[in-house]
């Protein structure tokens, strides 16, 4: 199959490294790949093995750049066109209206935008994202499909002694503290105040405790609650914020426990990535996580703002080495079985060909 990819993302996040191991996925299973990619982002550096071709687009919605990137993915011979974020969905709308090109557009958000009408099908991660374009009649149900984000687990090493202790040197964090953290954006919507609290009352409980922040801050500066929860002495010299980093998965080796205390999540991919890296993870129940964690299996689920009971159990596992890393190995070995490339490219398959049966194009 002949597949062009629409990625309007131009930064490093969920989106991209989905994108990202998606292509790579379909190249091994032996379709054809044409990236069209915001210029200068992080998905046009990264390397590829197979028949990738990449493009570079502004993704101005204007008629020469629409006609520049349409004519190149026709008389490339596109068989589907997969679109990732709202830019990309805007340029998927044009063409399935012009040219009636098979269009799938993967729900990364949930955003009230018109493009999601005119998709042929659509991918949801999570039964969340799902219900919400369902309920607000921007999808029709036969056009949703439920399938969650593959992950290569040999794409993320797992954490040793070794590498915990060099990632801690490098990031200033005591050998002996435990430290639990998060990677992703600094903002309302990641709610990392509350990883702020289980800090605190974990140094409550006389653990030597900190957290490690890596993501950009945004728009926090003017929160009266951030400002005044990072400003207490308690937690001075605990809180570490590196801001955004190309190898956060490496640094995530610093980290004993791994929490998700987002307020809304499709995924989300920086928890497959901790899961993948042996950490217990504790998570709010968002997107899919309450799909692959099990408490005290292969880690913890948590009504929104539990933070007592996310405090409570840090608590435990700081005092029990054991418990993490047996907790950690599972949630490795649960990406590895239930998220395989292998197993998820399938799915997607299945859902391009019912696409271009629904634009009436023949199927390749």
């Amino acid at each position: 199959m002949r597949i062009t990819h629409l990625v309007g993302h131009a930064g490093l996040n969920g989106v991209a490294t989905s994108s990202r191991m998606l292509i790579q996925a379909q190249l091994d299973a032996g379709h054809d790949v044409l990236l069209v990619h915001s210029r200068n982002s992080w998905i046009e550096h990264q390397k590829f093995d197979g028949p990738l071709e990449k493009m570079g687009s502004d993704f101005a919605t204007t008629p020469a750049e629409l006609r520049r990137v349409g004519y190149a993915a026709r008389d490339w011979g596109v068989d589907v066109v997969h679109a990732h974020g709202s830019r990309g969905n805007k340029f998927g709308l044009v063409f399935r209206c012009a040219a009636g090109t098979p269009i799938v557009m993967t729900a990364h958000t949930r955003q009230f935008q018109l493009p999601w009408l005119f998709a042929h099908a659509v991918i949801a991660p999570s039964q969340q994202t799902a219900d919400y374009y369902l309920s607000r009649r921007l999808v029709r149900r036969r056009n949703m499909h439920l399938v969650r984000h593959m992950f290569d687990v040999g794409s993320v090493v797992a954490a040793t002694l070794t590498s915990r202790s060099a990632a801690r040197a490098e990031l200033g964090i005591k050998a002996s503290s435990f430290v639990i953290g998060s990677v992703g954006e600094i903002d309302a919507r990641k709610n990392q105040i509350e990883m702020v609290r289980v800090l605190k009352g974990l140094i409550g409980r006389g653990i030597d405790a900190e957290v490690l922040l890596i993501g950009e801050k945004r728009n926090m500066a003017g929160d009266a609650q951030w400002s005044a929860a990072v400003a207490d002495p308690q937690i001075k010299g605990r809180l570490h914020l590196p801001g955004e980093r190309q190898d956060a998965t490496r640094l995530l080796h610093a980290m004993d426990v791994y929490l998700c205390t987002s307020k809304m999540e499709e995924g989300p991919i920086a928890t497959l990535e901790a899961m993948a890296t042996a950490l217990p993870v504790l998570s709010a129940d968002i997107g899919y996580s309450s799909a692959l964690l099990r408490d005290g299996i292969n880690g913890w689920i948590f009504p929104h703002g539990d933070v007592e009971r996310m405090t409570e159990t840090a608590s435990m596992l700081a005092r029990d080495a054991a418990l993490r890393q047996s907790i950690g190995t599972a949630a490795r070995q649960t990406i590895a079985e239930r998220l395989a490339p292998q197993a998820i490219v399938p799915e997607i398959d299945r859902v391009y060909r019912l696409a271009i049966e629904r634009a009436g194009k023949k199927l390749p």
